[in-house]
């Protein structure tokens, strides 16, 4: 073989892995553009699945109840019926230990337990000032105005406070506190989903710990929580 020819084979094969390599190329390319589509798809798919799911949840959860006129003026703390029942806070341990939290050993808890226990008294008091405090600006974004209103004194009982998650990250804490209690006569200035006597309906209160303290960044009923959709 002359050297032209050999110069003239060696241009043919890399015009061979010229073309091989583009087709390469194409593929790879093609393939992942499928990819992509493929991804993209399922995408709408599991998001219009999750809405339709969340629709479904949302009208069955939906109560509608009538409320007695609401006495902004009335104690509660004077009332003898109320005063009879069980107006301690319990904190669940593991759903083994239940302890009563007291003035005396309220600093044996952790910080969150202490702020869900003034959270609980702020209810109590109708001290919605205070209430309207807690939550971050971005969650009150997200919900809008709602959780921000006027209540009375709330007849609170059977009440108790159980840490249901807990995780870090970076330099804040999270804290999913499950919060349970009846209310006694409720009139729907606080609660617009429980019965009027003495209805239940756990909420959870998502708790974000950080160097600045402790605000509440999202607040669902314990059943919408465990489906793990509305995070």
């Amino acid at each position: 073989m002359n050297r032209d020819e050999e110069i003239i084979k060696q241009r043919e094969i890399r015009e061979k892995r010229k073309k091989i390599l583009a087709v390469s190329v194409c593929a790879v390319v093609g393939l992942l553009m499928l990819m992509g589509i493929i991804i993209f798809i399922l995408s709408a798919i599991t998001n219009y699945s999750r809405s339709k799911t969340m629709e479904s949840i949302d009208k069955e959860t939906r109560q509608s109840y009538i409320y007695a006129n609401a006495d902004y003026g009335y104690n509660i703390l004077e009332d003898e019926e109320y005063l009879r029942l069980d107006r301690e806070i319990w904190v669940n341990e593991d759903g083994v230990v239940h302890t009563v939290i007291k003035e005396d050993n309220f600093k044996s808890y952790s910080p969150e337990i202490q702020f869900m226990y003034n959270v609980i008294n702020m209810i109590i008091n109708g001290d919605y000032e205070e209430y309207n405090k807690i939550f971050t600006d971005d969650y009150i974004k997200k919900a809008g105005d709602k959780e921000l209103r006027e209540f009375t004194m709330q007849q609170l009982f059977e009440i108790e406070l159980e840490l249901v998650n807990y995780s870090e990250s970076g330099n804040a804490a999270y804290s999913d506190i499950m919060v349970s209690y009846r209310i006694r006569n409720n009139n729907g200035t606080f609660r617009l989903d429980l019965d009027v006597n003495d209805g239940f309906l756990p909420v959870v209160y998502k708790l974000v710990s950080d160097s600045t303290g402790i605000q509440v960044d999202g607040l669902l009923t314990y059943y919408k929580y465990t489906t793990g959709l509305y995070d």
